[in-house]
């Protein structure tokens, strides 16, 4: 393929290709437990913190991302987002946040929180060379 000036375009294979990647969390409170969920992919994390909630599914998250990688199927387990209610109150969470930033209102009790993961070029990088996965023989209970 040539450009627009007759010069040969070199094309960047697509696992060398690395991006950001941001992936928005609502963060709620359920009985005597925090819940996680990250929007673009409906994986949960579970914890008696919010914080321990969000540690979890970061490490949900990035055994999803490294399994994918390790898989080549990032487009098959990768693109399962949460239901539209999810996003929506992840928006309002997020409104409400910057609302009381903004205007120094006081602290306002949420039933969410808006949070927002992040991992860097190098962050997915280690993940696609985390040692191959081994398949197991499945367990019933």
């Amino acid at each position: 393929m040539k450009s627009a000036s007759d010069k040969p375009v070199k094309h960047t294979a697509m696992a060398e290709t690395i991006y950001n990647i941001q992936i928005r969390v609502l963060v709620c409170k359920e009985g005597s437990e925090y819940v996680a969920r990250a929007l673009e992919m409906d994986l949960l994390g579970y914890g008696k913190t919010e914080s321990e909630a969000v540690e979890e599914l970061k490490r949900a998250v990035e055994e999803q991302l490294s399994f994918s990688a390790h898989m080549n199927a990032a487009k098959e387990l990768l693109a399962f987002p949460s239901d539209q209610e999810y996003f929506e109150r992840w928006e309002n969470a997020q409104k409400m946040a910057i609302r009381g930033i903004v205007l120094d209102d006081k602290p306002v009790r949420l039933s969410a929180r808006a949070v927002i993961l992040t991992f860097s070029r190098d962050d997915i990088r280690k993940l696609q060379h985390k040692p191959a996965f081994r398949q197991t023989s499945l367990v019933h209970a």
